[in-house]
């Protein structure tokens, strides 16, 4: 009886070895749940601002010689926000491969910023969160992704000053542009009040898209819960039996 009961026990453990080969920390289960919840804070934003570029020479000044001017542009600020001295992250630029790394050292009070005027095409940027301290430094813990948007060369036009709220006289749009013809023939409709097909915006995730996310983003910890309650079921079971065969006996 005590063979099958080991037998049982050891399979119970068996059954789960992929997921803890597949989830194998240096670190220990709390120290894990430490870090997930520290990773869990990360987040991304972006926001449009003005790029120095500078020193130009102002030729439509109207006067004989040129002024010397600060230049500037338009582009976009990423924020990574809530880095602490617990982990690190990398930072992938989809459209031309650029990586940044940023410990705590590296930003202001937690913000890590990535400031670019590579802003004609729509972007994706990849945040990988990787662990900074205990046995696991160098683990990634969570990998998520910002959508950027892209420049909107039409917003200086005019006749988008005299339609401002026109999908696409927004300075920045997150869709791609249409041509010139789409866009006069479409202004003018939304200038007279007809209607105007409005482009399709990437829709908020649903719930199984988010449930998915989770899982992604915490399978470590799930993986070791997962085994530590079957462990405890299993050794509860063993116990069990035997205080039941004792009173037998």
């Amino acid at each position: 009886m005590k063979t099958n009961l080991k037998k049982l026990f050891l399979l119970a453990i068996v059954l789960f070895i992929p997921h803890v080969v597949s989830a194998a920390s240096l670190c220990s289960y709390s120290e894990q749940a430490e870090l997930n919840n520290i990773v869990g804070n990360v987040k991304a934003t972006y926001e449009a601002v003005d790029v120095y570029l500078g020193k130009t020479l102002d030729i439509d000044n109207g006067k004989d010689v040129p002024d010397e001017i600060d230049d500037y542009t338009r582009g976009l600020k990423i924020n990574i926000l809530n880095i602490t001295d617990d982990i690190y992250v990398k930072v992938t630029s989809k459209n031309d491969n650029k990586e940044y790394t940023f410990k705590y050292s590296d930003t202001d009070n937690g913000v890590a910023e990535i400031t670019t005027t590579d802003v004609e095409e729509l972007n994706t940027y990849t945040i990988e969160v990787f662990s900074n301290k205990y046995a696991c430094v160098g683990e990634r813990y969570r990998i998520f992704e910002l959508q950027t948007p892209m420049y909107n060369f039409y917003s200086k036009l005019q006749i988008c000053a005299d339609n401002p709220n026109y999908y696409y006289c927004q300075e920045f749009i997150p869709t791609e542009n249409v041509n010139a013809t789409y866009f006069y023939e479409n202004i003018e409709k939304y200038a007279q009040k007809e209607d105007v097909v409005t482009p399709e915006v990437e829709k908020p995730k649903n719930f199984l898209d988010k449930l998915k996310e989770f899982y992604e983003n915490n399978k470590l910890i799930i993986y070791s819960v997962g085994i530590v309650i079957v462990v405890a079921g299993v050794a509860t079971t063993v116990i069990l039996i035997k205080k039941k065969r004792s009173r037998v006996l």
